[in-house]
């Protein structure tokens, strides 16, 4: 799975809407959350960290370069 995928599918096994979501990482609104799921943009670099945190993952599994299991 590719990062943006793996972001929306952490977000709903948690349970969070978009717009908790761009709370918890620090954007104003879910217009950026829904471009990030979409593919529509890149999860920027400096962001990877507090997402894959705020999931509860480690930013290796969210980028999709470990596997899960």
């Amino acid at each position: 799975m590719e990062t943006h995928e793996n972001i929306k599918l952490l977000r709903e096994q948690l349970g969070l809407s978009q717009e908790e979501l761009a709370i918890k990482v620090g954007y104003k609104d879910r217009s950026s959350i829904a471009k990030i799921e979409a593919g529509l943009v890149d999860l920027p670099l400096s962001k990877i960290a507090l997402f894959a945190t705020t999931l509860g993952v480690s930013p290796t599994m969210l980028m999709g370069y470990e596997d899960p299991t």
